[in-house]
């Protein structure tokens, strides 16, 4: 017996698509506490206790741990409340899947080339909320 998985885009309305407002916001917020670079956020956003991993494009190897995922961002300027930053993220081909999000990450630093690769958030349902317990980022091949 085959099944059937929905697969979503951004651009469809969220709930006519099946996937729940909570993820759509999950992923908005994400997004924003990249470009507010609010390290507060990684907190709420991602599973808080040893469980969660994370892949970064920017290093190799397997982070492990709210801890290590805290001083990963705060390696990336990440402070308490954020800050002012010319810097923006964004997302594009977003899909919902049943307790995952698969998108195109684009960062761009200004006077600095637009950088870019796929990224995959598995999500975990709590009582009250829907957190990141795993995201793996990867950057595209470089032109030949």
């Amino acid at each position: 017996m085959r099944k059937l998985v929905l697969v979503c885009m951004l651009s469809i309305p969220a709930l006519a698509c099946g996937q729940s407002k909570s993820q759509q916001d999950l992923i908005r917020d994400w997004e924003k506490s990249w470009n507010t670079y609010d390290l507060n956020e990684v907190s709420r956003l991602f599973v808080n206790d040893s469980s969660v991993t994370y892949f970064s494009s920017e290093r190799a190897g397997l982070i492990l741990g709210i801890d290590s995922l805290i001083k990963h961002h705060r390696g990336f300027g990440f402070q308490p409340g954020g800050k002012k930053s010319e810097n923006k993220l964004w997302l594009s081909e977003v899909r919902y899947l049943p307790l995952a999000v698969t998108a195109t990450w684009h960062f761009q630093r200004p006077g600095s080339p637009e950088q870019r690769g796929p990224v995959t958030f598995i999500l975990k349902k709590g009582r009250t909320d829907l957190r990141i317990v795993h995201a793996h980022f990867s950057n595209d091949p470089k032109p030949k």
